[in-house]
């Protein structure tokens, strides 16, 4: 059986190495074994060093770069990327926007792919400097799936909603640009700020580096190129943008009877609230907190085009998720305009209002939104993508794949 590397590392709840672990059984049914590799353990290098002498790689894979540029020695004593030295493929999985830590978007080898979860974000970053040899988008499936027939859903009717969310202050934030910025550029940030709170109910919204672009644009200042200035911009902005949101939900969350949990909620006071507000959170005993809600509550990143992973999670247990108006819903999930809110503080809470008075009715729609999107959007389909770029990775950075025509010259050396 051929193996796939997962390369964890230390993050927030383990929230990364709980899904890429959770992965196991879909590898297994393509015919692969997945070993785990946890980077921050003292015997990691000693385990990868036996695991590509024993076995037989048929790629690494894991997220935000992390171990793209793991070095290697030779035994004649010339160091080379680890990777790229012993023809294993890596590929790197991204969740987020290559606006904040844009060094782990960026390959060191030919043998490396970045597959974003959001188009958006593979746009943005095809507008910046250092391609990878590929770049593209992961295929949704549900995560941490359950057969329906183990749920109870009579006892999830009886259930409470789940908002698993980190928070942050955006007021703090404001604070930090005023203070640490020059005064005009603190006001063009607070500029495009206003712009984007104003327009954050549109599902169809710009992203937030095309409205970073048109501002300067505008103002007849051409930052196409300026790739750090870019990203600095990008970065606060979508940052600051996320904060307006979470604390908009919270603050309306705090008069319901809902279960939340997260970190950096400091900036706002639960005491004598409706809600049961716990600091912190745990990926893996989330869930079964999932599976025996009434519903999961849901925020996008500043996307529309693809499903965040709280939604997967949630039709991996059939159960409901509200999450805000998007594109990607709207398109191919039955019942979207029903478990959809727009980012307005009357719609989210006209929402959460009409699910705690109708649960039986909002259960039914999570079973046939969950049904919906699993009919469409096959899971195995993710496994197999991965397989099929890594095979494409071998042919892009190898040698003459047999004898093809003699008039076709394989590799180029130019390029």
């Amino acid at each position: 059986m051929s193996v796939v590397l997962f390369l964890s590392g230390e993050t927030m709840g383990d929230a990364l190495g709980a899904i890429g672990r959770g992965f196991r059984p879909l590898f297994e049914e393509q015919g692969f074994d997945l070993v785990e590799v946890a980077l921050g353990k003292p015997d990691a290098p000693a385990q990868l060093h036996k695991i590509v002498r024993e076995a037989q790689i048929a790629f690494a894979f894991s997220f935000v770069g992390m171990a793209a540029s793991l070095r290697g020695t030779t035994s004649e004593g010339m160091e080379l990327n680890f990777w790229e030295a012993l023809r294993i493929p890596y590929i790197s999985l991204y969740g987020d926007t290559p606006a904040y830590f844009f060094d782990r978007h960026v390959m060191p080898t030919r043998m490396s792919a970045c597959l974003y979860a959001f188009p958006e974000h593979v746009e943005f970053r095809k507008t910046l400097p250092h391609l990878p040899g590929i770049l593209g988008t992961t295929l949704p499936g549900v995560i941490d799936s359950v057969p329906k027939s183990t749920l109870d859903f009579k006892a999830k009717e009886r259930g409470r909603l789940l908002f698993l969310k980190n928070g942050n202050d955006p007021e703090q934030m404001v604070s930090e640009w005023r203070s640490c910025l020059p005064s005009r550029t603190f006001l063009m940030l607070a500029d495009i700020a206003g712009e984007l709170v104003a327009r954050m109910s549109d599902e169809n919204t710009e992203r937030v580096d095309q409205v970073v672009d048109r501002y300067f644009r505008l103002r007849g200042i051409e930052i196409a190129n300026a790739a750090l200035l870019r990203l600095f911009f990008v970065a606060q902005l979508d940052d600051y943008l996320r904060r307006i949101k979470s604390t908009l939900m919270a603050r309306v969350l705090m008069d319901f009877p809902v279960d939340m949990f997260g970190y950096n909620w400091d900036h706002l006071d639960f005491s004598g609230k409706r809600v049961n507000f716990t600091p912190g959170g745990d990926y893996t005993r989330s869930a079964p907190m999932i599976r025996d809600s009434l519903g999961v509550i849901d925020m996008s990143p500043n996307t529309s085009l693809a499903p965040h992973e709280r939604p997967l999670r949630a039709f991996g247990a059939y159960t409901l998720c509200l999450t805000n108006q998007q594109a990607f819903f709207k398109e191919h999930v039955a019942h979207s305009g029903e478990f959809s809110f727009a980012f307005q503080e009357e719609s989210f809470r006209s929402k959460i209002a009409d699910v705690v008075a109708h649960p039986k009715r909002y259960v039914e729609i999570g079973i046939a939104a969950a049904e919906s999107f699993r009919s469409a959007f096959p899971v195995q389909r993710f496994v197999e993508a991965l397989a099929d770029i890594a095979e494409l990775l071998r042919l892009s950075s190898g040698a003459r794949p047999g004898a093809l025509q003699p008039y076709f010259a394989w590799p180029p050396e130019s390029i």
